[in-house]
């Protein structure tokens, strides 16, 4: 399964759910309901550091973020469960959540897409993603005929659309920094725009087909 064909509303859905899950085998065995409780509280902690007080970022492509969330957390579930059974409940809650905050503290702090590009593990821009294709077309081949072509006609016709382009592919922001500098409030509706974006050139430029 490609999880980079996912939305990520559906993304996030997901690992939320196996994390429940795997909370739940981590406290089965003999079951602990108060340590299965500090799991799940570990889980807003995290979301909220991660998206309150910095930029939230995944790795390159969202098949390795996957990963790299579940390996996480797993450790974080084990150091629940060992602290609750060697130092207590509380020592215990209290250990997992400062290595929880310092955990997406340092993963949200990563060198930034511009610094990053092309690496394997941690860059914005995925070049491994979704619109990987693309991408890479504009980044070896900026002038291209096809997409000059394109941008002229958005500039003439749809100025929103361009923009929206313009950030993404052409200037390396991020989701997040383009529904800001473009006022969008829904993700879905940016998703819907690139996903547009990326069709309309997906036959001109020969880029590899969406399912």
């Amino acid at each position: 399964m490609d999880l980079n064909k996912l939305s990520y509303e559906s993304y996030g859905n997901l690992v939320i759910i196996i994390l429940l899950v795997i909370a739940l085998l981590f406290n089965l065995f003999p079951f602990n309901l108060l340590g299965f409780i500090m799991c799940i509280i570990e889980i807003p902690i995290y979301l909220f550091v991660r998206y309150k007080f910095k930029e939230a970022i995944h790795a390159n492509g969202l098949n390795i973020c996957f990963f790299l969330t579940i390996f996480f957390y797993c450790l974080l579930f084990l150091t629940i469960k060992m602290t609750i059974f060697l130092m207590g409940e509380t020592f215990g809650f209290v250990l997992s959540t400062i290595i929880n905050i310092l955990g997406c503290y340092a993963t949200s702090t990563l060198p930034n897409r511009q610094e990053s590009k092309g690496k394997l593990f941690f860059g914005r821009k995925s070049e491994n993603g979704r619109y990987a294709d693309l991408f890479r077309l504009i980044k070896f081949d900026p002038t291209n005929k096809e997409i000059c072509k394109y941008e002229d006609r958005l500039k003439e016709t749809d100025m929103f659309t361009y923009y929206i382009f313009k950030y993404i592919f052409r200037d390396g922001l991020t989701w997040d920094e383009t529904m800001d500098k473009l006022d969008i409030n829904d993700r879905k509706d940016l998703d819907k725009e690139i996903y547009a974006i990326y069709r309309t050139l997906q036959y001109v430029c020969d880029l590899k087909r969406l399912d």
